[in-house]
C-alpha cells in the first residue's frame, strides 16, 4: 500500500480540489462532497453481494452505447469538489475505460447501495449532487446493509430542465423500469 501524504487528513482551507484527491493513493476510499473529505470503510459483503448481482442483472438489459462499471471514480463539480464513487455508474461506451474520474455530466444513472454509514449521504447530500450535475436517473437501494430485511430500489428521474430529482418508483419484488428501454430486475435475488 502506498504511503499517504502526511497531511491528508487536515481540513483543507476552501475544501478538498481535485489536486488534492488525486495525491492520494488509488487504494484509498475516499469521496468528497461540497469540498469535505468522506473517509469509507470497506462495505459489508452483504453490500457488495447486493451491488455485484444488481450490476450483473442490469448489464445485459443496458440500452445500445452504454456500459456499467461498479466503484469508479465520477466527477459531479469542480468547486466546491463532488468527487464521488457510486456502487454503480452507468456511462456512454465510447468513454475509455481509462478516463478517470468519469464526468458527471456524462453519466446515464448512478446507482447506491445503502449502508449503515453511508445513509445520510446516500439518501440526501448525494442525491442532491447527483441532479445538479445533471445525471438523469439515480436508483437508492435500501436493504440489509443499511439495516432493513428486504431489497428496496428508490427510482429517482430529474426531469428536464429541474436541478432536483423526483421520486417516480419504489419497488421491492421487481424492479420494472425504462431507462431508454425497458428493464425488469428480479430484486429478490439481489441477497
Amino acid at each position: 500500500m502506498t504511503a499517504l501524504p502526511q497531511d491528508w487528513l487536515i481540513r483543507r482551507a476552501g475544501g478538498w480540489t481535485l489536486r488534492d484527491v488525486q495525491r492520494l493513493p488509488e487504494d484509498y476510499r475516499v469521496e468528497v462532497l461540497d469540498g469535505a473529505l468522506i473517509v469509507n470503510p470497506s462495505p459489508l459483503p452483504v453490500h457488495q453481494r447486493i451491488a455485484r448481482r444488481l450490476a450483473a442483472a442490469l448489464e445485459g438489459q443496458l440500452p445500445a452505447g452504454w456500459q456499467l462499471e461498479v466503484d469508479i471514480d465520477v466527477m459531479l463539480a469542480e468547486n466546491p469538489l463532488d468527487y464521488v464513487a457510486p456502487d454503480i455508474v452507468v456511462f456512454p461506451a465510447a468513454l475509455p475505460l481509462t478516463t478517470r474520474p468519469v464526468p458527471g455530466n456524462a453519466v446515464l444513472l448512478v446507482v447506491e447501495v445503502v449502508s449503515q454509514g453511508s445513509r445520510k449521504e446516500d439518501r440526501g447530500s448525494k442525491p442532491i449532487a447527483y441532479a445538479e450535475a445533471g445525471v438523469p436517473y439515480y436508483w437508492r437501494v435500501e436493504g440489509p446493509a443499511s439495516g432493513e430485511d428486504v431489497v428496496t430500489v428508490y427510482v429517482h428521474e430529474l426531469p428536464p430542465g429541474a436541478s432536483r430529482y423526483d421520486i417516480t418508483g419504489v419497488y421491492e419484488s421487481k424492479l420494472e423500469v425504462e431507462l431508454e428501454r425497458s428493464v425488469s430486475i428480479d430484486l429478490t435475488a439481489l441477497h
